[in-house]
C-alpha cells in the first residue's frame, strides 16, 4: 500500500494527478477516510486537504441481523461503504433507547466516511420484566459512576468478536462510541478489552477508578456544559476523571462545550445533530481517530 500511496503522491505532486482524483484515489488506496486523513497528515499535506477527504462521502448498504452470544442472539443495525475495505469498525453503542433512528443515523454517517458501522441492540440486558430501568441504574444516577452489569459488556465484547470475523474489516481498527448509556458502556468497554483501537465516550458517566488502569486504548470523551446539575453528574465528574487517567499515564481528551446539553449530538427529528457542539464533536472525533491510526 505504501507503493501505491507514493505513486499517487508522485502524480498529483507532478501535476499528472488533480487534486479531487488525488483525495479519491488515496482513500480508495488506503480503504477509508480516516486512514486516507492519516496518510495525508503523515506526508506533510496542508490541513485542507484532510478536511476534504474528511468531505468525501462514500455510498453505503445497510444491514440488520443476529450475532450470537453464547446461546443468546443479540439484534444489530450495520451501516458499511459498499466498495473498498477491508474498513475501520466503529461498534455504536445507543442511548437507553435501544437502536433508534439517531443510532441508525450515527452509523450511516460513519459509514459514509468509509468506516464500517456495527449499532447492537444490548438494552434488552438492562431492562426488568416490567420494562423499568434495573436499580442498578438509579445507583449510577446517585453516584455518577457506571457500575455496568457483565452482560452487557459481554454482548458488546461478542460483537467484537463477531467483527474480528468479517473479511471486510480491518482487526487492528475497530473502536467503540457511546452515547449518554452507551457513553458509559463504552468507557466501561475500554476497561474489559484490550484490543480496541480507541473508544470515545459522548456524555456517559465514568466507570470506578480502581478499573481506569486496565484501560489501553485512546480514549476521547465529549460533555456538554449544561449537563453538570451536581457534583456527581457526568460532566460534573469530567476534570477528576481527567486528573485520574492523566495519573495513570492514560490517553485521555475531552472537550466540555459551552452551551450544549445532555444529548447534544442527537437532534429532536432524531438525526444527527448540525448544532455548532455536534458539528465541533465530530470533527474532533474523526481527527482524534485519524491522529491513533498508528499506535
Amino acid at each position: 500500500m505504501k507503493t501505491a500511496v507514493t505513486e499517487l503522491c508522485d502524480k498529483f505532486r507532478t501535476g499528472s494527478l488533480g487534486r479531487r482524483d488525488f483525495i479519491q484515489g488515496l482513500i480508495a488506496t488506503t480503504g477509508s477516510v480516516i486512514a486516507a486523513s492519516h496518510a495525508l497528515s503523515t506526508l506533510g499535506f496542508d490541513s485542507s486537504f484532510i478536511q476534504e477527504a474528511r468531505a468525501q462521502e462514500s455510498v453505503i448498504e445497510e444491514t440488520t441481523g443476529q450475532y450470537m452470544m453464547s446461546d443468546k442472539s443479540i439484534d444489530f443495525f450495520l451501516a458499511k461503504p459498499v466498495q473498498g475495505g477491508p474498513f475501520p469498525a466503529i461498534l455504536v453503542i445507543h442511548e437507553n433507547m435501544a437502536v433508534t433512528d439517531f443510532v441508525r443515523n450515527v452509523a450511516r454517517k460513519f459509514a459514509r466516511r468509509g468506516a464500517l458501522a456495527l449499532a447492537p441492540n444490548v438494552l434488552s440486558f438492562a431492562l426488568l420484566p416490567d420494562g423499568q430501568h434495573a436499580p442498578w441504574m438509579l445507583e449510577t444516577l446517585r453516584t455518577g459512576v457506571a457500575a455496568v452489569p457483565e452482560d452487557e459488556i459481554d454482548a458488546l465484547n461478542a460483537g467484537f468478536e463477531w467483527l474480528t470475523r468479517r473479511p471486510d474489516v480491518d482487526v487492528a481498527h475497530i473502536a467503540s462510541v457511546g452515547f449518554c448509556w452507551g457513553g458509559a458502556r463504552s468507557f466501561t468497554l475500554a476497561t474489559r478489552n484490550t484490543k480496541l483501537w480507541a473508544s470515545i465516550v459522548f456524555y456517559g458517566s465514568s466507570p470506578p477508578f480502581e478499573a481506569l488502569p486496565d484501560i489501553t486504548s485512546p480514549m476521547l470523551a465529549l460533555y456538554g456544559a449544561l449537563d453538570n446539575n451536581n457534583a456527581t453528574s457526568i460532566t460534573g465528574r469530567a476534570a477528576e476523571t481527567a486528573r485520574e487517567m492523566r495519573r495513570l499515564n492514560k490517553v485521555f481528551e475531552w472537550e466540555v462545550y459551552s452551551r450544549a446539553p445532555h444529548g447534544f449530538f442527537r437532534a429532536p427529528d432524531m438525526s444527527v445533530s448540525d448544532s455548532r457542539a455536534a458539528v465541533q464533536a465530530w470533527d474532533t472525533m474523526l481527527e482524534f481517530l485519524g491522529r491513533y491510526w498508528v499506535r
